[in-house]
């Protein structure tokens, strides 16, 4: 059975009239200490943008899993990026040995740049990802000037990136799960890139696809386009990746047996994030329900069952105990009418 979320939208003529998706600091803004257990698949050609579009995944193999975590950064310096000041600036584990480093304020999302094993890359000043509300048609473009460095030899970057807001549409993946009025942002990176005596040309572009009231993207997207002036493989390639989030139907409208909305309205927020023995959570619901609670793995597993809650409409406080799991990243889940609502926690 296919699980089908939808945010309402009229069609009144060719030209038509919707209840536009935008991304907003207050429902996609990065928080520190979330984690999102995402799951790489099958690429497939993105074709153009524009409205109305049909992304269909739903037939895409599964091939890998990566875990992203949020953690908060207050020692790396990238480019000129200010630690003392009071955004928020994360360091973003997006697995393996790969760190990229965000500052969120509430009009923007700001990239300074990435860390991969014994290399770093870093801009002069940051690319402006994303603006809050960000709606379809939004473009924002810049130049993208840095550095490329391996332990003592700095090398430039210079280019330009565009980010653009430029489809919306339905999107269906692997899991079932099918989403209307999803908006889709394109980032496009051209630059050039020295190494000792070789000069890299590259393009890369990540397409983002976010669905209403779901914080992170539900699916990504990476083109990686390379060449250079070295005769050789290394030297010239192209990667296309895929990964999606699995079960993001948190805080959506389910729409049920075709015919009826069950509008649950359930948002989780959960405190202290890190914590220790004890979590508390606080769990709003638009509606009286029996919710079973419990803690999941980045990969879905089971590891602790807290039972059944009789939740009141309104918002409702838990304390869970929490002294017999091992530190590390999870998901506090809880389940409504059999529809899953989770937030990612950590564990010092």
């Amino acid at each position: 059975m296919k699980k089908i979320f939808t945010a309402a939208f009229l069609l009144l003529t060719a030209s038509s009239v919707f209840a536009q998706n935008k991304i907003t600091y207050r429902v996609n803004g990065l928080n520190v200490g979330d984690v999102r257990a995402m799951k790489q698949i099958e690429y497939q050609p993105q074709g153009n943008g524009g409205a109305n579009q049909y992304w269909n995944f739903s037939t895409a193999k599964e091939l890998n899993a990566m875990t992203i975590s949020q953690a908060e950064n207050v020692a790396t310096q990238m480019g000129n990026i200010d630690l003392s000041s009071r955004n928020t600036l994360l360091a973003v584990d997006e697995g393996g040995e790969k760190t990229t480093y965000f500052e969120i304020t509430n009009t923007e999302k700001r990239y300074w740049g990435l860390s991969n094993g014994g290399v770093k890359i870093e801009f002069e000043q940051p690319i402006v990802d994303m603006k809050f509300p960000m709606a379809y048609k939004d473009v924002i473009s810049g130049s993208m000037n840095g550095s490329y460095i391996t332990g003592t030899t700095v090398e430039p970057i210079t280019g330009s990136y565009t980010s653009e807001a430029d489809a919306w549409g339905t999107l269906e993946l692997p899991d079932g799960n099918i989403y209307n009025n999803v908006l889709r942002v394109k980032l496009v990176k051209n630059y050039q890139q020295q190494a000792g005596s070789l000069t890299y040309t590259i393009q890369t572009t990540r397409y983002q696809y976010y669905a209403e009231g779901v914080r992170y993207p539900v699916l990504i997207v990476l083109e990686n386009h390379v060449s250079s002036d070295c005769n050789c493989s290394c030297g010239n390639y192209t990667t296309e990746q895929a990964y999606y989030l699995p079960g993001a139907q948190a805080e959506t409208r389910q729409l049920l047996n075709g015919n009826s909305v069950a509008d649950n309205n359930v948002k989780i927020n959960v405190f202290p994030n890190p914590f220790h023995d004890n979590l508390n959570a606080a769990v709003s619901i638009g509606r009286a329900v029996e919710a079973n609670v419990d803690i999941v793995d980045a990969a879905g597993r089971k590891i602790k069952d807290f039972g059944s809650y009789n939740l009141v409409e309104g918002e409702n406080s838990l304390n869970l105990e929490t002294g017999d799991l091992v530190p590390g990243n999870y998901f506090l889940r809880v389940a409504v009418d059999g529809v899953n609502y989770a937030k990612g926690v950590f564990k010092k």
